[in-house]
């Protein structure tokens, strides 16, 4: 019996030899192609995550910090009209006043004007601005130094020396 048990075991020994023989026998370029393409592939993935973790810090590192708003976007709502109001930056002066700057838009149906500095106030719907501001609509175009939104968008006065161009 005990022969028996043991030429059994040195049976299933020899498979096994015989099995590990033929994992033995892959081909050698095969799986050095294999090893490179794994290594190429894992490479390629820890590349990639540290371009986007890059570019994520710079992307967080440009918005400038000098600002509160990037983008801001308002409206002056009255009766007659909507006036949409954009920038490209603001800083909040107060809770109802925000310093607007960069390319500063106002924009209706009826004009728009252009300016690099304005104050909005939300809460009586108004605008001031003291630079530079170019009032378009059709047949009229006013650059003056400054203008002052009131009424909710119902009165615009333009201040300093004002140059007014009207077209047929």
């Amino acid at each position: 019996m005990q022969s028996l048990l043991a030429l059994f075991m040195y049976m299933i020994c020899c498979d096994l030899v015989v099995k590990l023989n033929n994992f033995l026998k892959i081909n050698k370029k095969t799986l050095l192609i294999l090893s490179i393409f794994l290594t190429a592939i894992f490479s390629l993935t820890v590349l990639y995550k540290r371009v986007s973790e890059t570019t994520i810090e710079e992307e967080i590192l440009s918005i400038d910090s000098k600002f509160d708003i990037v983008n801001p976007s308002f409206t002056i709502n009255n009766a007659k009209e909507k006036i949409s109001v954009t920038a490209n930056k603001g800083n909040f002066l107060n809770n109802n006043q925000i310093l607007l700057k960069n390319n500063v838009l106002f924009k209706s149906n009826n004009f728009t004007i252009f300016s690099d500095e304005a104050i909005i106030d939300k809460k009586k719907q108004t605008a001031v601005s003291k630079s530079s501001s170019k009032f378009k609509s059709e047949g009229t175009e006013i650059i003056s130094e400054g203008f002052s939104i009131t009424e909710e968008g119902d009165i615009i006065l333009f201040n300093g020396k004002t140059s007014a161009i009207l077209k047929q």
